[in-house]
């Protein structure tokens, strides 16, 4: 992105980027990239995501995924050699007027939402220099991946940088939805990388909460967890589901079937806490 104004530097993000990312001919496609060690396929994909992350991701999880705005600060030039600006919006006259020699900058972060949960922050820096990409952006509201395929443009892309752990250097206006302890950015994925077509040009960090979330998917996204086997002196999974049948049971009118299965459980519960097996 040459020419962008006020660029902001991540201290302590390896900068190299990789000139032949992605590359095919007539019958082969071949993504190149020095991927950390540990990062798993799935993974991979969503950080080689080319400005169609949410429909990545929506791919994954099989759910929506929506948009929340959690902040944005919008500049803009009055001419070439001047500083920018904060621009207030609604402003219909400065948006018909940007162009290469006055262009409108913001910076903003959003937050990926899958039923009703983060997976994925994004904090970017966007600079239009078409009356057109304004109105689209600004007026109209269209987020950045919904602005490549409202246009039907295929964007450029450049990844700069994937890591895995704390990203310090990004402005979070609010707390995960994990809850914000800080042991838990050390499970965060992040990448940094740019999208750019003709007038409308951006460079963003995404962070991904946990990692658990690409393992895991749907468990992680409602939360549900496993309780954990107790060795040789508890309930084991396949008592769990059983108990958890019984109490259905319970529930659905079906008492008398429903006690006696957790009698049944509660009995041989004891028989192995014993070291006896059921036919002894």
């Amino acid at each position: 992105m040459e020419g962008f104004p006020q660029r902001r530097s991540y201290p302590g993000l390896p900068m190299t980027k990789t000139t032949s990312f992605e590359s095919y001919n007539a019958k082969t496609t071949s993504i190149s990239y020095p991927w950390p060690a540990d990062v798993t396929g799935i993974e991979r994909i969503a950080l080689s995501a080319q400005g169609d992350l949410q429909r990545v991701l929506s791919a994954f999880f099989a759910r929506p995924i929506v948009i929340a705005l959690v902040y944005s600060q919008t500049l803009h030039q009055t001419s070439p050699a001047s500083a920018l600006v904060p621009l207030t919006l609604p402003n219909p006259t400065i948006i018909a007027s940007a162009s290469p020699e006055t262009p409108i900058v913001q910076t903003r972060q959003v937050h990926l939402q899958c039923s009703g949960k983060i997976v994925c922050t994004a904090t970017s820096r966007v600079r239009i220099t078409s009356s057109e990409c304004a109105r689209l952006f600004l007026e109209e509201k269209y987020a950045i991946g919904q602005m490549f395929r409202r246009l039907e443009k295929v964007p450029a892309f450049e990844l700069l940088a994937v890591g895995s752990g704390p990203v310090e250097e990004i402005e979070r206006s609010s707390k995960p939805s994990w809850g914000g302890s800080d042991d838990k950015k050390d499970e965060e994925l992040w990448r940094k990388y740019k999208l750019f077509i003709p007038d409308f040009e951006c460079e963003i960090i995404e962070v991904f909460p946990s990692r658990e979330m690409f393992m895991a998917g749907e468990s992680w996204l409602l939360d549900e967890t496993t309780t954990p086997t107790m060795g040789t002196t508890g309930f084991q999974n396949g008592d769990i589901k059983l108990a958890n049948r019984s109490l259905w049971l319970l529930q659905s009118g079906n008492w008398l079937f429903g006690v006696g299965f957790l009698l049944m459980i509660a009995f041989e519960a004891a028989l192995f806490a014993n070291g006896r097996s059921w036919s002894c």
